[in-house]
This record gives structure tokens, C-alpha cells and sequence, in this order.
């Protein structure tokens, strides 16, 4: 590469990196100061750079207190953040997308990693690997796919056999996903008068902050939404559990969105309905892949394969995602929380592969009946 395209990449990819961390700390001080929850003002910037590291996936240990879900409502500001400065700061298209991603991930990281470093007291500490590893992804990932918009390069470069499988893929996490989320809306529905009970018991002196971390707090509801369809469901604390079979609710914190939490006792038939979601998904991106598969190579082993790809490729996307949502959030029985470990991913990618098979040699034997019956 010449030096001066290397340099091209190089100024953008610096200011994407330090620019979002820069805007994220920043808005994290606003929250700290509407809070109170700073006394001095080194505390106020300790505070929101330790909320940046949070919202990267950093570990944030205070005292015996351990918190390890990633906070997904303010992961996904950081990555807007990111996409937005990237799409800003180039210029010129890039060459290679995927190297302009690490190049801002890669000082994304080191940034997290030093701010870790001279943050950490006595008292509270962030973990260095974790707050490098989150940053390099969180901030590398969207700055490659803002990069290969600007350039107009699919996939980020993706070689073009496998843009079906890509294309598929999307669908079913958007189809999973998307069914999480009507799924928790219908619940916070359903239980309104309870979340507006908890929102009048908390009375918070200022409602939009509150209302902020109710906002930020949904995608983490959604994530356990989708392992509650995929089979494993999810726990808070030692005696609180949802799952297919039913619901069991013990002492839960007073926090408005946690009103969405079905009532207790097993539930009705109708849920076996429920465990069709992720089968649609996975038939949905079957479908797309071989849509997506030029005509004269839609064999049914082509289909069939790219099929169950594509279904594998968003399976394991959901369930990562939704491993990002277990761990603790607080003391005591707060130390646990989330769907059970790798549970998810392990029924998501089989399920979802064999949705996409189904799906992608279904829609091959239609459209060889229409060819033959023309």
C-alpha cells in the first residue's frame, strides 16, 4: 500500500477512535452530573471513563461487587457514534475496509486499555483484557462497515460466492430478533400499570435520565427474550426464572422494565407457538440465500447448503449476542443473571441451520415446478 494511502486511512481511523470515545465519555459525564453520582470533579471523569470501558464490554468490579453484562442499549450508542464519525471523517473511499476497521479498533483498544490502567483504585477497577478486546470490536466492527458503505463495497469485501450466505444470515438474526422484540413489547404492554407503579414508587427527580436507562436497558430485555424462545430462557438472581415451560419470580428489583416479566406459574398451550419463531427465522434466511444464488447454479445441493449456512451464520450471531447479556449485574443475588452460558448458541445454530435448509430447498422445488409447468 503507498505511504500515502497507509496515511489516508490512517488520520480518519484515529479521529473515528478517539472521537467516539471522546463523545461517549462526554455523554456519560452529562448522566454522571444529573445523577450526583460524583462528588468532585476527577470523580465525575473517572466515572464516565468507566462507563465508556462498561459500554465496550469492560468488567467493572467495585468492592465484592462484579458487573459483567455488557449494558447492549449503550454498546449500540457507541456504535452509531462510531459509524457516524467514519462516515464523516473519510473522505476518499477506502481501498480495504476491513483493515480501515482494525486500524481504528486496534487504537480504539489501546485507548480502553490505558484508560483502565489509570482509572483503576482501591476501590474500583475495570478489566484490562476485556475493556482492549471490547474496544477493538465495538469500535473496529461498525468503523469496517461504515468504511465499506462510504466505498460501496458489499460484505465488507465478501468474496461473492458467499453474499447469499451473508444475506441469509441477516434475515435470521433480523427475523429472531425482531421476534424477541414484539414478544417483549407485548409484555410491557401487558403489564403497563405495573411498570408505571414502579416509575411512581422510584419518583425520580429527573424522569428523562430514568427514562434513558429504561430505554438503554430493552435491548438487554430483548436478548433474553430471544433465549427464552430459542428453550433456555433466563434467571435473575437465585430465585427468579423464565423460561418455555413457565415463570418463577421471586425478589426482583424495583426497576420499571422488569414489569415485562410474565407472572408466575406455568404457562398455557399457546407457547408451543412461540417455539416456531426461530424455526421461521431460520426458513426466512433460507430463503433469501437462494434467492440470492444465481439461476444457473440452483442445484438442490447449492441450496441446500447455503441454506443451512446461512441459518448456522445467524444462529451463532444470536447466540453470541446473547451470551453478551449473562453475567452479574450487582450484589448479592445479582451476581447472576441472564440466560444459562452458551446454551443459546448451542440450540440457536443447529435450529436455525436446519430452518434454513428447509427453507432453501423448499424455495428450489418451487421454483423448479414454475420453471417446468412455463
Amino acid at each position: 500500500m503507498p505511504e500515502s494511502r497507509a496515511a489516508d486511512q490512517w488520520r480518519p481511523a484515529i479521529l473515528t477512535a478517539a472521537g467516539s470515545a471522546l463523545l461517549s465519555i462526554l455523554l456519560a459525564g452529562v448522566a454522571t452530573l444529573a445523577t450526583g453520582a460524583a462528588d468532585s470533579t476527577v470523580a465525575v471523569v473517572r466515572t464516565s471513563i468507566r462507563a465508556w470501558l462498561v459500554a465496550v464490554g469492560a468488567t467493572l468490579t467495585t468492592g465484592e461487587t462484579r458487573i459483567d453484562v455488557v449494558p447492549l442499549g449503550a454498546t449500540l450508542l457507541v456504535i452509531v457514534l462510531v459509524f457516524t464519525l467514519t462516515r464523516l471523517s473519510l473522505r476518499t473511499p477506502i481501498v480495504d475496509p476491513v483493515a480501515f476497521g482494525a486500524m481504528a479498533g486496534g487504537v480504539a483498544g489501546v485507548l480502553a486499555g490505558i484508560c483502565s490502567a489509570v482509572t483503576m483504585t482501591d476501590a474500583h477497577s475495570t478489566n484490562f483484557v476485556r475493556a482492549a478486546f471490547g474496544a477493538f470490536v465495538v469500535v473496529g466492527l461498525p468503523a469496517a462497515w461504515g468504511a465499506a458503505r462510504r466505498s460501496g463495497v458489499a460484505w465488507l469485501g465478501l468474496p461473492r460466492r458467499w453474499a447469499p450466505v451473508a444475506d441469509g444470515a441477516a434475515t435470521g438474526v433480523i427475523g429472531l430478533l425482531g421476534g424477541a422484540t414484539v414478544l417483549t413489547l407485548v409484555m410491557l404492554v401487558r403489564h403497563l400499570d405495573q411498570a408505571s407503579d414502579l416509575w411512581a414508587t422510584l419518583d425520580p427527580g429527573g424522569p428523562f435520565l430514568l427514562g434513558l436507562m429504561c430505554l438503554l436497558a430493552f435491548p438487554t430485555l430483548v436478548l433474553w427474550s430471544a433465549s427464552v424462545l430459542l428453550g433456555p430462557g433466563f434467571t435473575l438472581g437465585s430465585d427468579t426464572s423464565v423460561d418455555l415451560t413457565g415463570s418463577a419470580l421471586g425478589s426482583v428489583p424495583g426497576f420499571p422494565p422488569l414489569a415485562a416479566l410474565p407472572d408466575p406459574g406455568p404457562f398455557g398451550g399457546w407457547v408451543v407457538l412461540l417455539t416456531l419463531v426461530p424455526l421461521a427465522a431460520g426458513v426466512a434466511a433460507g430463503l433469501v440465500a437462494f434467492t440470492g444464488i444465481p439461476v444457473p447454479e440452483r442445484g438442490w445441493g447449492r441450496a441446500a447448503l447455503d441454506g443451512a449456512l446461512a441459518g448456522a451464520v445467524g444462529g451463532a450471531l444470536v447466540g453470541l449476542l446473547i451470551e453478551t447479556s449473562h453475567g452479574a449485574l450487582g450484589p448479592g443475588t445479582l451476581q447472576s443473571a441472564g440466560p444459562p452460558a452458551w446454551q443459546s448458541l448451542l440450540i440457536a445454530v443447529p435450529l436455525l441451520a436446519a430452518g434454513g435448509a428447509l427453507g432453501a430447498i423448499g424455495a428450489h422445488y418451487r421454483s423448479a415446478r414454475d420453471r417446468a409447468s412455463s
